[in-house]
């Protein structure tokens, strides 16, 4: 659809100001935005905007779009020069702590990349000594049962468990209209801010990135991508091991990305040591696993102390896109766990998914989304390394299942990851945002909608079912925990604390 088509009430082209990191800056949002722009700029006339301390986008973006400083994104889009700021916001605060920031100055569309900014906020609070700060954003977000929290976290030096308290809404608050990449994130924002407007625009599958990646990574993806034409996925797996210099033969695990606790690697090597213990006792070749990102300095002991020798590779952090495309084109199965979970979508398992590799995921959030037939799922509970381990095992011995799998990956990733169709997700989305607001049908940032508004001094009871609540909290106890909160919830009926909701009181709207 050319700007001509679109619907009564856009009579021209959008000027979209967008805000976030870009490469060569190491981030993956920076690579995803910068996958996404060229494909955007069909749409909309867009301009960047480079927050503090990141480096300027370098390559094919800093040629073809304007190149700004993010503060003068505010008084660009006062001015009418900016109809619309775009901002990608993450939870790494280096990327997007001042991206955070000019949302609070300028609304615009927000790409929430995952609704847990809790680790962001008290970054840019907190820790750069700002306590104030981070009370005030706590009690913003969760009343006074947050604020208390806050400052009992201040005092005592424990830090709260980020992912019961995310502290999205701020952002959400400021925002006229939300982008987000899956319905599970879409439903935990409109769980505390639902009159929001939130669109559900799937993460985009590209084996290019943009910029001097692209660039870097060209020739090795020109190599694959034709041997992926020429003999699909399994010719293109043989390509990419006389690339890197593997055995042609060997079965090779590979999990991909910066490995966090998050990411369960421990849990992986535990499940991978069975299954070369199983292997071997069959008498057959002992499978390999790769490595391939930074590992954390704190589980980075795990890693060299499983046992496993020479059965794991280690590649480290890979920065040249076709190199790092090619490890994944080597391997057989991949796995891409997540546990907890902030909203997020990967993009490596996007990535994966469209090079036709089976996959085992976390079976939550965005990844639960994923269809059934196109990758396996392992629960994140105490059935998690068991069941780890059978799917290994499953795949490890059928070459025909995981070619099944990986062809049910490719399609689905074709059909709903395409780049061309995100694009013009955002470009729709975007337009219906300034519809809506030429046309007054906005309302510009406000004070936080219930259930989370604070309530009244004089509001005993919401004030002690509150603190009931935070101590709760304190002690480990998640909202999915029925059997713990089930009597805590009939003591309150049964002393009668719940009165304050039945006379209608704000308390009881929380």
């Amino acid at each position: 659809m050319s700007a001509d088509e679109r619907p009564a009430g856009t009579p021209r082209r959008l000027r979209i100001g967008h805000a976030g990191p870009l490469p060569p800056a190491p981030s993956g949002i920076a690579d995803y935005a910068a996958e996404l722009l060229p494909a955007l700029a069909d749409h909309v006339d867009v301009e960047l905007y480079v927050p503090p301390r990141l480096p300027a986008p370098a390559g094919e973006l800093a040629r073809r779009f304007p190149v700004r400083p993010l503060a003068e994104l505010g008084p660009r889009a006062a001015a009418g020069e900016v109809d619309l700021p775009l901002y990608q916001v993450g939870n790494h605060p280096r990327f997007h702590g001042a991206v955070y920031r000019a949302l609070l100055e300028a609304p615009g569309v927000v790409v929430l990349h995952e609704h847990v900014l809790h680790h962001m906020v008290r970054e840019i609070t907190l820790v750069a000594g700002d306590p104030a700060g981070y009370v005030e954003e706590m009690g913003y977000a969760y009343g006074r049962a947050g604020r208390a929290l806050a400052r009992r976290a201040v005092d005592t030096g424990v830090p709260l468990d980020p992912w019961s308290h995310p502290l999205f809404e701020r952002a959400v608050d400021a925002a006229l209209g939300v982008i987000v990449h899956s319905e599970a994130t879409r439903r935990r924002v409109l769980a505390s801010r639902p009159g929001a407007r939130v669109r559900v625009v799937p993460h985009h599958l590209s084996v290019g990135a943009g910029g001097d990646a692209e660039e870097a990574g060209g020739d090795a993806e020109e190599a694959g991508g034709e041997a992926e034409e020429a003999g699909g996925p399994e010719a293109a797996r043989a390509a990419a091991r006389r690339r890197l210099g593997l055995d042609p033969d060997a079965l090779l695990v590979g999990t991909f990305g910066h490995q966090n606790r998050a990411k369960r690697l421990p849990v992986l090597l535990r499940a991978f040591a069975r299954l070369r213990a199983d292997r071997r006792r069959a008498g057959q070749a002992e499978p390999r696993l790769a490595v391939v990102g930074d590992v954390d300095r704190r589980i980075a002991d795990e890693l060299g102390g499983a046992g496993l020798g020479d059965g794991v590779n280690r590649v480290g952090r890979v920065d040249d896109l076709g190199r790092f495309l090619d490890w994944m084109r080597a391997v057989d199965v991949a796995v891409n766990l997540r546990w907890p979970t902030g909203g997020e979508t990967s993009g490596t398992m996007i990535r994966l998914l469209g090079l036709g590799r089976p996959l085992v995921v976390t079976d939550a959030g965005a990844f639960a989304e994923i269809p059934d037939g196109c990758a396996a799922k392992v629960p994140p509970d105490e059935r998690e390394e068991d069941l780890l381990a059978a799917y290994l095992g499953l795949l490890a011995g059928d070459p025909g299942l995981r070619r099944e799998m990986g062809e049910a990956a490719r399609r689905h990733a074709a059909e709903h990851h395409a780049l061309a169709a995100s694009a013009r997700g955002y470009a729709d989305f975007l337009h219906e945002i300034d519809v809506a607001r030429r046309a007054g049908e906005l309302a510009l940032p406000g004070p936080p909608v219930p259930p989370l508004v604070p309530w009244p001094d004089d509001d005993l009871l919401t004030d002690l079912v509150a603190s009931l609540a935070a101590d709760a909290a304190d002690l480990g106890v998640g909202s999915d925990q029925g059997e713990l909160l089930e009597p805590l919830a009939e003591a309150i009926v049964e002393l009668d604390l719940d009165a304050a909701g039945r006379q209608g009181g704000r308390g009881g709207s929380r």
